[in-house]
């Protein structure tokens, strides 16, 4: 298949290219650097061309309700009228894991944002042409999320069930190469704290560099759900690449 892929030089969408490619597809890679503006609509038709599949990877971190959700309501829309003019196509969504206390929180903006996304796609395309794939957050968004102050680095306290991005992009490069559709949901095999797998990472990143001391890391509770199950996905297909394995990994 042909397949385009939106954000294809992201966290996700790069390691996502990859899996598309080790399963014989070819992928139209599909970013701001290629000329294509998902917000502004800029090339994105164009890069839809010939496509069996379209896929949004595109993603901007920020808690903030109105900029996160006049994002994706413009990002999605471009890229669902793209596929409206491609009735043959489908179309797969990376959204993320949560339940509806947190889609429904004044207090999250980017989750807010990410179930409108998920709205506005349901609405536009399909559902026999429609694969909602959601990912449970990754052991890379640490660094991102990760505010430092001298010694000491300020992560966000909430309970989530992380796992490798890379695992996550191999389970929807599966769902679309088996082109299913519907709704998935994928997470690690353990829940956690995400500022617990924060001082996991600073440690081991400490005891690789030979430091005597790993900065200190503080969990900084976040308001509403987020505490409680908010990001615990129900029943989600789990990667077995634990935090640890990730680690290893070069």
């Amino acid at each position: 298949m042909q397949i385009t892929v939106y954000g294809a030089t992201g966290t996700f969408g790069r390691r996502l290219v990859s899996q598309l490619h080790e399963r014989g597809h070819t992928t139209i890679a599909a970013h701001r650097g290629s000329g294509v503006d998902t917000v502004t609509g800029e090339g994105v038709a164009e890069a839809a061309e010939g496509s069996d599949v379209l896929v949004d990877c595109v993603n901007r971190m920020t808690m903030g309700a109105d900029r996160a959700i006049d994002f994706f309501s413009r990002s999605s829309r471009s890229i669902a009228l793209a596929a409206a003019d491609r009735p043959e196509a489908s179309l797969a969504c990376l959204s993320i894991a949560f339940r509806p206390e947190a889609g429904e929180s004044k207090l999250l903006g980017y989750y807010q944002a990410k179930a409108m996304q998920e709205r506005i796609y349901r609405r536009l395309v399909p559902a026999d042409r429609l694969l909602m794939f959601r990912s449970a957050q990754w052991f890379e968004l640490v660094d991102s999320m990760t505010f430092a102050v001298g010694p000491l680095r300020f992560v966000p306290k909430m309970r989530v069930q992380a796992l490798a991005a890379a695992e996550a992009a191999r389970m929807m490069a599966e769902a679309i190469d088996a082109g299913e559709h519907g709704t998935i949901e994928a997470a690690g095999a353990e829940i956690s704290d995400f500022a617990a797998i924060a001082e996991r990472i600073a440690r081991e990143r400490a005891r690789a560099a030979g430091d005597a001391k790993a900065p200190k890391v503080i969990g900084v509770p976040l308001p509403g759900p987020t505490a409680g199950d908010g990001l615990i996905p129900d029943s989600p297909r789990v990667s077995e690449t634990g935090l640890d394995d990730w680690l290893r990994t070069p």
